[in-house]
């Protein structure tokens, strides 16, 4: 046993280092390059403010809370696996995808130039793609349904107080 213990001691050296040296998947460049609290944060207080004048009774910070009961921070970070994956985008799209994201500038320099229209154009078809996609709709619908049956019980708990 001894034996097998020296062997096995270089050998997960070797994949430990052989593990440092691989660049980071999709999904942990996605974390890493992308504001997604910000954009989820962005879209709760859109959809919030739209609700509100809806449910006028219910407290916006109270809406905000039933949003993010149902329409969780993780969902949307699968959402963005799936869309900015390898499958969709080759490292240079994505590359460029994340320097027009964080830079309004180079944004506007890339909608000027043909690949930046060409990517736009991916970038918008896969969104439709996905936006007509059954399940998508299914699952959309079923959300903001939650969404509203909470919304619907606070507003006669409130108007019933």
């Amino acid at each position: 046993m001894p034996r097998f213990q020296t062997l096995l001691l270089p050998l997960l050296l070797t994949a430990a280092l052989a593990a440092c040296d691989q660049k980071p998947s999709r999904e942990e460049q996605i974390l890493a390059q992308l504001p997604l609290q910000d954009a989820y944060e962005h879209n709760i207080d859109r959809m919030a403010a739209l609700l509100s004048r809806r449910y006028p009774q219910v407290p916006e910070a109270s809406i905000r809370d039933v949003l993010r009961k149902h329409l969780t921070v993780d969902d949307q970070r699968q959402d963005l696996f799936k869309l900015y994956s390898e499958k969709n985008f080759s490292d240079a799209e994505f590359a460029s995808i994340v320097e027009a994201m964080q830079d309004p500038a180079k944004a506007r320099a890339m909608e000027d130039t043909e690949a930046g229209k060409r990517l736009s154009e991916k970038l918008t078809a896969l969104m439709r793609e996905t936006a007509r996609d059954a399940k998508v709709q299914a699952l959309v619908e079923q959300r903001m349904q939650d969404v509203e049956n909470e919304l619907d019980a606070l507003a006669k708990e409130k108007s019933g107080s």
